[in-house]
């Protein structure tokens, strides 16, 4: 069994992958993926049965986590992600777990005619759409995805709720931290605002032998609102589109949900 890389040369004239990139060794080591796929998993699982899906295509996977354990449960995955050293850090995990999975480095705004098959789902979650700042980028993005879905499949899109991180200035994350090879990490997390970009600062420390040492990044996000995906969505084609405000399918509520999601097919409408 073999998990894959296939690259493919493209400009980018952001700092975006380059930070994601530099953090990549470090990146789940704030993510209890335990604990994310115990919750999140049931969504996803209640979607792909409904449509009898076998093929998933994980856009923006970082290191993994959802494909490979997709993967493991028996579906046809591709992963694919901007940032090279992030899928070959997926790349490596898959090999170690003995899964013929292939991931792909692409844009998200460029990827379909890379593919060699439709998907019974697209998945696109973990709020990578706010690093695509301009609409012609998102709006690539559902064009993308929808040439990428099979008819009878479905989409599933993942932001943060901005309009309630704007309308109550909820700029911090939590604070996630780990120890591991007798090292200990600090991630820290938030949002510095702006009219028409965000910085998203991301400060990673690290406790070594009683030191501490720290790296700060910034890449800018742009706060995509519901109407505004839901339009994007509508134009690429899309013609049932549910918004959810978590993944126990509560319903999207502008001022208290902490987060959308947007479950997108094609076809007639019912």
């Amino acid at each position: 069994m073999t998990a894959y890389i296939t690259t493919h040369e493209y400009e980018d004239n952001s700092n975006i992958m380059k930070v994601y990139n530099q953090i990549a060794e470090v990146y789940d080591y704030f993510i209890d993926w335990e604990e994310r796929i115990k919750r999140e998993d049931p969504f996803f699982q209640h979607l792909f049965q409904e449509r009898l899906g076998a093929s998933i295509l994980d856009l923006g996977c970082g290191t993994g986590g959802h494909a490979l354990h997709w993967s493991e449960m028996g579906y046809n995955v591709v992963g694919l992600d901007s940032a090279r050293d992030m899928i070959e850090h997926a790349r490596l995990q898959g090999e170690q777990r003995e899964l013929d999975i292939e991931f792909l480095c692409l844009p998200l705004t460029d990827f379909a005619s890379h593919l060699q098959q439709q998907f019974d789902a697209v998945v696109c979650v973990g709020n990578n759409i706010p690093h695509l700042l301009d609409r012609l980028a998102v709006q690539r993005l559902f064009t993308e995805t929808v040439k990428a879905m099979k008819e009878s499949g479905v989409a599933i899109f993942h932001v943060l709720n901005y309009s309630r991180i704007l309308e109550f200035n909820k700029r911090d994350f939590p604070v996630r931290s780990m120890v591991v090879g007798g090292k200990e990490y600090v991630f820290i997390r938030f949002y510095e605002f702006h009219p028409e970009h965000w910085d998203f600062h991301f400060v990673v420390a690290v406790k070594e032998q009683g030191n501490w040492t720290s790296h700060s990044y910034v890449m800018k996000h742009h706060p995509w609102m519901w109407d505004e995906l839901v339009g994007m969505a509508q134009t690429a084609g899309f013609t049932q589109i549910l918004s959810y405000g978590g993944y126990d399918f509560s319903e999207f509520n502008p001022r208290e949900s902490n987060d959308l999601l947007l479950v997108c097919e094609l076809g007639e409408v019912e």
